[in-house]
């Protein structure tokens, strides 16, 4: 997989002028430079937040549930052996 992928969207004139403007001001090459970071930063945040949340979830189970996760691996993928 490459380390970067190419995104293309429409943006309204007023949008694309803002971008410009704001380019001017933050020390990146361009409007397409500020959209990428800013969208590059969102992802980062919302990923950071969904890994925050299942880590809360997970501690919050363990806590109701004392005796941790006692699933057996084969009830959900056959061929697996079980740890019993």
């Amino acid at each position: 997989m490459a380390a970067s992928e190419t995104l293309s969207v429409r943006l309204s004139p007023v949008t694309r002028r803002l971008l410009d403007e704001a380019a001017a001001t933050h020390d990146v090459a361009g409007a397409s430079a500020l959209a990428r970071d800013i969208l590059e930063q969102w992802a980062a945040e919302t990923l950071a937040a969904r890994t925050k949340a299942s880590i809360a979830q997970a501690v919050d189970y363990l806590r109701t549930h004392p005796e941790g996760w006692t699933d057996d691996p084969a009830d959900f993928f056959s061929g697996q052996t079980g740890s019993k």
